[in-house]
């Protein structure tokens, strides 16, 4: 479903329901889940401006409504898990999670924008078709929506993997700085091409998507922010990508927000899947105005 607020183009985006409920039929296990049938999957640390020198726990979120709540942390789920700031780039998996749900401990090196970010192993996923095809529908692959009826095979159960390329900010001293404005070289990457500490209510982010280095063209980018909507898989605004990969994101709250993008394609040469999709998300916090 989807509406319209007046003024700015603000879109609200539920997906099919019926796409949830395959997944649950299934028993499928999404990455640093446990029995989930949720969508996104990103980063929130405990604190998004401590002290330089802090350290912090960060937590993982799996959930339908952002930001929902904290997930044990999957080590054994994850491929990649490091932070990179002014003093470059620093490899975290031998952090050990503790607590209860399981977090990692972070210690910031130094003041300014810390990047933190964490890839996923690869997961499979098989979905009805026709709750496969509501799913296509939702992240905007109208490409393999096309590619799948060329092919006879709308009819087919989708069989996917996929992998989560995942970033958080956080700001040492309150303060921004020129990390957040890092390429991490991620296969899929959102980045800010203007300070996420500078945006208030109002404002808009203006970001960049880069698939395997290249602009993301023609994309569908989504947005939203803590306690925008109960509803499940809700976004204050989505929008496509420019012949770029750009976008320029409205941020309408203060508060937690996120900014998610899919790319998908044919896979050849895996007898478990027959497409392979990459999510990325950037999660960050915005000030109130004062």
């Amino acid at each position: 479903m989807t509406t319209t607020r007046s003024g700015p183009a603000l879109k609200r985006i539920r997906p099919g329901r019926l796409f949830r409920a395959a997944v649950v039929a299934a028993g499928v296990l999404a990455a640093g889940t446990a029995a989930l049938p949720a969508h996104d999957f990103y980063l929130i640390p405990e604190l998004s401006a401590p002290a330089a020198g802090a350290t912090i726990r960060l937590a993982l979120h799996v959930s339908e409504v952002f930001p929902g709540d904290p997930v044990d942390w999957r080590a054994d789920k994850t491929s990649q898990f490091f932070l990179q700031d002014a003093k470059g780039r620093l490899d975290l998996k031998d952090r050990v999670p503790e607590g209860k749900p399981l977090m990692p401990r972070v210690t910031l090196r130094s003041p300014g924008t810390t990047v933190i970010a964490l890839v996923s192993q690869p997961s499979y996923i098989e979905v009805a078709a026709a709750p496969f095809q509501d799913y296509l529908k939702h992240e905007g692959h109208a490409d393999i929506l096309e590619m799948r009826s060329r092919m006879g095979a709308a009819g087919s159960p989708g069989r996917e993997r996929y992998r989560r390329y995942v970033k958080t900010l956080v700001n040492a001293g309150g303060a921004g700085s020129d990390a957040a404005l890092a390429n991490l070289s991620l296969t899929i990457e959102i980045i800010p091409e203007a300070q996420p500490a500078a945006v208030r209510p109002g404002g808009k982010l203006p970001v960049r998507v880069l698939m395997e280095g290249m602009p993301l063209a023609g994309g569908q980018l989504c947005a939203t922010h803590a306690g925008f909507s109960k509803e499940h898989d809700a976004y204050a605004w989505c929008g496509p990508l420019d012949p770029q990969g750009r976008a320029s994101v409205p941020i309408t709250a203060s508060g937690w927000q996120i900014i998610r993008t899919t790319m998908m394609r044919p896979l050849a040469g895996d007898d478990r899947a027959d497409w392979v999709s990459y999510w990325s998300a950037l999660t960050f916090e915005t000030p109130e105005i004062r």
